[in-house]
């Protein structure tokens, strides 16, 4: 089998330059080569509950408008490729991304792709496709993020398996930052022993702190430290609620996923 190679999946043009860079950056980091995969989705995608079928004009209208994105996102690689000096290869995909990351899977080092909100109609799933059908660790990209990557990390602090996952993944990352913050929303600073044991052997320079979370939730308590801390990465642990309980009632990932303004380092 070939050594696992970093994947940016790029849903569309929408963030697209921004994930080709910290892709780069992370296959330097890990030592792994960066390919790149787009998926042109079929008109089911966007079928709506109450529908049961697409007209012939929307289906024709959401074919051309796939076909456009695919030929914009060749094109954007094509001209990434010329301007850095690299050959990223490029593989495209028909179909939908839940059935791709199934091909992938056991491939791949780590995938990076934008936030799924900003994406198009049809590719909305892309991080859910790529962070629980391959398993593999993900870094989400947030739309026009210019910022650097992984010189100022934030760990949000859970002793939870998706988090140790995270850490065992994102080693690399922490033990080559610059600084490294590790913070648990809490009043009580005894949740910080466990998160000692776990980072201080991998991260012996990191520091440690509990923020109250006075009645913010804390997806909104981790994206104010990562701003404040200047971070240029959070790592943290993704549905350790189950994923069928999180789109039920919406917990810290979701809202992570959606509302973060820096890039979210991933693993479920």
């Amino acid at each position: 089998m070939d050594a696992p190679f970093v994947l940016a999946l790029l849903a569309s043009t929408t963030g697209a330059k921004e994930c080709l860079g910290i892709a780069s950056r992370v296959g330097q980091t890990l030592g792994r080569p960066v390919q790149v995969a787009h998926v042109e989705v079929g008109p089911g995608a966007i079928i709506l509950p109450s529908q049961e079928q697409l007209t012939e004009y929307e289906a024709e209208h959401f074919a051309e408008r796939e076909k456009a994105e695919t030929d914009a996102v060749r094109a954007l690689v094509a001209a990434w490729n010329a301007d850095h000096g690299t050959s990223l290869p490029l593989e495209v995909f028909k179909g939908d991304e839940w059935r791709v990351m199934r091909h992938y899977r056991g491939q791949l080092a780590m995938v990076v792709l934008a936030s799924p909100h900003t994406q198009p109609m049809g590719h909305r799933d892309t991080l859910r496709a790529a962070l629980l059908r391959t398993g593999h660790p993900v870094v989400m990209v947030p739309p026009g993020w210019t910022n650097g990557f992984g010189r100022r990390l934030l760990v949000g602090w859970a002793d939870s398996p998706p988090l140790r996952r995270a850490i065992a993944a994102f080693t690399p990352f922490l033990a080559a930052a610059e600084v490294v913050d590790v913070v648990a929303v809490s009043q009580d600073p005894a949740v910080l022993e466990k998160a000692r044991s776990v980072l201080g052997p991998l991260v012996p320079a990191a520091r440690y702190r509990t923020v109250a979370p006075e009645g913010r939730r804390t997806a909104q308590v981790l994206i104010a430290e990562a701003r404040a801390a200047q971070a240029d990465g959070l790592v943290v642990g993704a549905f350790r609620r189950g994923e069928i309980l999180n789109w039920l009632v919406p917990g810290t990932s979701s809202r992570l996923i959606r509302e973060c303004t820096v890039p979210v380092m991933l693993s479920a």
